[in-house]
C-alpha cells in the first residue's frame, strides 16, 4: 500500500514539473518593437532611431529616471503623437509601460487622455487598419470597438504606478486581444479576441505609436518605457 501511495505522489510530482516546464517554455508571439531607450539622448524623443512625428511630436522627451534607466515623457496641453515603424507582423504581441502623471489635472476626454496605437500605417495614416488601447483621466483602461465606435473599458490602472499593457494580433481570424496589470500581483485576463477597423483586409502591423491630450491645462502627464 505505502509502495502505492510513493508511485502515484511520483507520478503527481513529475507531471506536476511537465506541465509547469511546459508553461515556462512557452515562447510569446514577437514584437513589432523592442526599446528601453536607456541609450537614447536625453531631451526630444523626436528624430531618435527612427521615431516620426505625427503631431507635435517634438513634445515627447527622454528622461532619466536613474543613473541607469530612461523613459519617454510627455505633458504638453496640445495633442501630442509620435509613431515608430517596426518589424512587420501578420501575428505578435506589442507590451509597453505606461505610468500616468497627475491624471486629475488632465482634463476630461470621452475616449481617454493617452493611446497607444497599433497600426499598418503611421497613426491615421493609409488604410485604417488599426488596434488601439487608451487610459482615461477617471482610471479606466478601454480597447477601440470598431462595432459599437466606442472605447470599451475592460480594465483599470493606478496613478503613478506603472502599468504594464499588452496587445496581442493574430492572422487566422484577424482579431485582437487586451490586457493590463492594474498594479495587484495577480495579472487582469484577456479580453475576448475581436476584429478591429478593416481587419477584413489585414495583412500585418508594422507600426507603434503614443498619444496624449490634455486640454484643461494642467500640470499632468505620462511616461511611456520597456516596448517588447
Amino acid at each position: 500500500m505505502k509502495n502505492t501511495f510513493r508511485l502515484l505522489f511520483l507520478t503527481f510530482v513529475l507531471c506536476g514539473l511537465v506541465v509547469s516546464s511546459a508553461e515556462a517554455g512557452k515562447i510569446a508571439p514577437p514584437s513589432i518593437l523592442t526599446d528601453s531607450f536607456d541609450k537614447y539622448e536625453l531631451g526630444i524623443l523626436l528624430g531618435q532611431n527612427g521615431w516620426a512625428n505625427y503631431a507635435n511630436g517634438d513634445a515627447f522627451m527622454v528622461e532619466s529616471l536613474s543613473q541607469k534607466n530612461k523613459a519617454v515623457h510627455v505633458d504638453s496641453q496640445s495633442d501630442n503623437v509620435i509613431t515608430k515603424t517596426g518589424v512587420s507582423l501578420a501575428d505578435g504581441r506589442q507590451a509597453v509601460m505606461v505610468k500616468t502623471d497627475n491624471r486629475a489635472s488632465w482634463g476630461n476626454v470621452p475616449d481617454g487622455n493617452v493611446q497607444v496605437r497599433i497600426s499598418d500605417a503611421s497613426w491615421g495614416a493609409g488604410t485604417r487598419r488599426f488596434v488601439a488601447v487608451t487610459f482615461k483621466a477617471d482610471g479606466n483602461v478601454a480597447y477601440y470597438d470598431k462595432h459599437a465606435d466606442v472605447y470599451q473599458n475592460f480594465g483599470t490602472y493606478i496613478d503613478k504606478q506603472w502599468t504594464p499593457l499588452e496587445i496581442e494580433w493574430r492572422s487566422s481570424d484577424k482579431t485582437a486581444r487586451y490586457r493590463v496589470n492594474n498594479g495587484v500581483l495577480t495579472k487582469a485576463v484577456w479580453t475576448d479576441w475581436m476584429s478591429f477597423p478593416q481587419s477584413d483586409t489585414f495583412t500585418s502591423f508594422n507600426n507603434v505609436g503614443f498619444g496624449f491630450v490634455q486640454p484643461s491645462g494642467g500640470a499632468g502627464g505620462v511616461y511611456f518605457d520597456n516596448l517588447k
